[in-house]
């Protein structure tokens, strides 16, 4: 009986050594390309250079005088689903770690969730007819900025806030994340680091019934941005892209659909 519990405690503290030593691996370090003194880029002039294999994404970071520039190309198709249902969260961390305190959501409004759960009809899915970056436009409408506990909420609209999101494809109709935040909203460390993580948000309650318009919605928060020219920011949102070869055709996608978690380390 004693040699079991031996045993047993030397495999519960291998367990634990495993796990310290997964929660202590370092994140690669993606350094951004300084445009000091540059007006706002066109987003596909940005490098997309850093690869996470696991996640089959890769980045482009950028910074000028006032803005971050972010952008993230997915190519695993499994993940679109996921994100028109459940959005995306991208996380900053002045720690360097995978602290959430300071987040920003690309989500669906809970008056939208009310209204497809209530209206009960299916309606035509743009994901369905090939052009997955305008249904996903037409739905992850809402925008939660927290930083640290204080949030800021507004519907999303080209140069009307100082972030601006947007999804388009590229020519290879993969999916492609856009974003501008200033500078001033994202803690750093005193080394002109931080880390950022990627992930999906978790899948609401009630089943994603095609798209509906959030036109009539008003937008609520603190006035235009820098104003500087974002690439690719059509208010459609549909960019580049045509046939999106390779979605699943199932209605719900659930089977079909992967979650996202990457994180790494953005020296400025």
């Amino acid at each position: 009986m004693n040699l079991l519990n031996k045993r047993s405690g030397k495999m519960i503290g291998y367990i634990l050594l495993a796990l310290f030593s997964l929660s202590c691996a370092k994140l690669p370090v993606y350094q951004s390309q300084d445009l000091s003194g540059k007006p706002s880029p066109e987003f596909s002039a940005i490098p997309t250079t850093h690869f996470d294999k696991k996640n089959s994404i890769r980045y482009g970071v950028a910074v000028n005088d006032t803005n971050f520039f972010f952008t993230a190309t997915l190519s695993d198709r499994n993940t679109y689903q996921r994100i028109m249902r459940s959005g995306l969260n991208l996380y900053f961390d002045p720690q360097g770690k995978k602290g959430k305190k300071y987040a920003l959501k690309i989500e669906r409004s809970t008056d939208q969730l009310n209204r497809q759960s209530f209206q009960g009809i299916q309606t035509p899915d743009l994901a369905m007819q090939g052009n997955v970056a305008a249904a996903i436009n037409n739905v992850l409408k809402k925008v939660t900025w927290n930083a640290n506990g204080e949030a800021f909420t507004f519907y999303r609209s080209p140069h009307l806030y100082s972030i601006e999101v947007n999804f388009t494809t590229n020519d290879y109709n993969e999916l492609v994340l856009e974003l501008q935040m200033p500078l001033k909203e994202i803690p750093v460390a005193d080394d002109q680091t931080f880390s950022t993580g990627l992930e999906t948000g978790n899948s609401p309650s009630s089943p994603m019934r095609g798209s509906s318009s959030m036109s009539g919605l008003s937008s609520s928060g603190r006035g235009k941005g820098s104003g500087g020219r974002m690439g690719g920011m059509s208010g459609g949102g549909g960019g580049r892209g045509g046939q999106m070869k390779g979605m699943s055709q199932r209605p719900g996608g659930t089977a079909s659909s992967t979650a996202i978690s990457s994180w790494f380390k953005v020296a400025l």
